[in-house]
């Protein structure tokens, strides 16, 4: 049977929503291509007329996950005025609620260590989201080039406390990453 070019989209973005919050919460090489399309109904055959190979998902899954954030964080900002969006920015990031949801969360801390080790096509699309991440920071006042504290400096803090504060098995230091990394990025206070 033939389905239409409409449902042929549908279900490839279904399978990279799913792939997305897959890597995230599980890693990338725990997600196999037959357990993904299983877990939708679908073919493990049927994969490959969606994608060329696992990279190429890997690729749109991570575009897709920066774009959902991307969104969520835009947004944010938005509701907020111009001196409050870095304050807003980072109370949202290096929450309790973002460390407990990978699966829902930033691309950078939860797949930063495995696109490392990826080909061109994933780290292509990770770099993409990463520098749509420093071009929202880098409007939030008051970071600014070359100033004490860089959208650079800000988005590689934020994610490693984020990281940090996932990875350790202790709740008190967990908080601690998170709570220092909100002070190193306050304003500082005339």
């Amino acid at each position: 049977m033939r389905y239409s070019s409409r449902h042929k989209a549908e279900v490839r973005q279904q399978i990279i929503r799913t792939a997305s919050c897959r890597f995230r919460s599980e890693g990338m090489d725990a997600v196999g291509i037959a357990n993904l399309m299983a877990d939708l109904g679908l073919t493990h055959g049927g994969f490959y007329s969606h994608f060329r190979d696992k990279e190429a998902l890997v690729a749109a899954a991570c575009r897709h996950g920066f774009d959902e954030l991307q969104q969520r964080l835009a947004e944010l900002l938005q509701a907020v005025p111009p001196e409050e969006r870095l304050a807003a920015l980072v109370e949202h990031y290096l929450s309790p609620e973002h460390r407990d949801r990978p699966d829902d969360g930033c691309v950078a801390a939860a797949l930063g260590g495995e696109v490392a080790r990826r080909d061109q096509p994933s780290r292509q699309a990770f770099t993409a989201g990463v520098e749509a991440q420093l071009a929202l920071l880098a409007n939030c006042p008051p970071l600014r080039a070359g100033g004490a504290m860089t959208a650079s400096a800000a988005l590689a803090l934020m994610v490693g406390a984020l990281l940090l504060s996932r990875a350790v098995s202790d709740p008190a230091l967990s908080l601690r990453f998170l709570d220092e990394a909100k002070r190193a990025l306050a304003p500082p206070t005339e």
